[in-house]
């Protein structure tokens, strides 16, 4: 790892003697090749590890204690990834958005510091009204979150000059009776095929069955280097040992895990890198040759 890939901003909330999985998602910002990413945390999320993945069972956990709390809650994390190239910007994904963290779905146990985006932009001296481009991996609430008609008092949402990009067959798997799920979705919203390139070096890779049209986008560093945005493919690092877990909210659970082992073979080859918004504190990473997650920091990662 060179010294220009090494993380350049750590949030204050993050304990560096901590050296469990179970953290909490921290604000950080790697510059690889022409690229510039950083990651921006919303949401910290505990999760009831057996609800999430019903296929599991407690014991199958015991041997994942570095994804998981001191209580014995599997550590995940909601946000956003910016992207930056030549002065470019395009965000991936949009955060939880305005949610109190007071009710939490059945599957979870609770949330830490909600609503965290638009303070962490700001941190970062980006004004969201300057952002042209949000591209969505899919349209569950925990990614459309600050791109929503209620995210902010403003109904063109907290990015008021964005245009919204999903893939193909998002847009068919929406139930019409529940409302639109982006601001002025009708007018914003541009759905593209499989390998669209929606930027210089950022093209669409259609993963669907978490949902009808999830989709994964693939950075070209332009030093040889790629990087997979992957979504909700995978929630945690213990799928990429485990792909024919299950996750209780996909959609078409067969096409799900196929989407899963195209990703971990993907992420097998060199110099491939994934990008998962879930991974609490893990989200850069790669699968090493024993068929593991491999976090960026680890001395080895590729």
């Amino acid at each position: 790892m060179s010294s220009s890939d090494q993380p350049t901003t750590a949030d204050a909330q993050h304990d560096p003697a901590d050296s469990s999985g179970g953290r909490l998602p921290r604000l950080w910002t790697r510059t690889l090749g022409d690229l510039t990413l950083t990651y921006v945390p919303d949401a910290g999320v505990h999760m009831i590890p057996t609800r999430v993945y019903p296929a599991s069972a407690d014991e199958d956990w015991t041997d994942h204690g570095p994804h998981m709390t001191d209580a014995g809650h599997l550590a995940m994390g909601c946000g956003a990834l910016l992207v930056e190239r030549r002065g470019k910007r395009l965000l991936l994904d949009a955060g939880h958005g305005r949610i109190s963290g007071e009710d939490p779905e059945h599957f979870q146990h609770g949330f830490d510091h909600v609503q965290s985006l638009p303070h962490h932009l700001r941190r970062l001296g980006v004004d969201p009204a300057s952002l042209e481009t949000v591209a969505f991996t899919h349209l569950h609430d925990d990614h459309t979150g600050w791109a929503r008609p209620d995210a902010v008092d403003d109904p063109r949402s907290l990015f008021p000059n964005a245009r919204w990009i999903v893939g193909e067959g998002e847009l068919r798997g929406l139930d019409p009776a529940s409302g639109p799920r982006l601001a002025g979705q009708s007018e914003r919203t541009v759905a593209v095929a499989d390998g669209t390139e929606i930027a210089e070096g950022v093209r669409a890779w259609a993963l669907p069955g978490h949902t009808t049209g999830h989709t994964a986008w693939i950075l070209d560093t332009g030093d040889g280097r790629r990087i997979v945005a992957f979504g909700d493919a995978m929630h945690s690092p213990v799928q990429v040992r485990h792909p024919d877990w299950e996750v209780v909210l996909d959609h078409d659970r067969a096409q799900a895990e196929h989407s899963r082992r195209r990703l971990v073979r993907f992420m097998a080859q060199d110099d491939v890198f994934g990008f998962g918004v879930h991974f609490a504190d893990q989200q850069l990473g790669t699968v090493d040759d024993a068929g593991d997650w491999r976090p960026w920091e680890d001395e080895g990662s590729r």
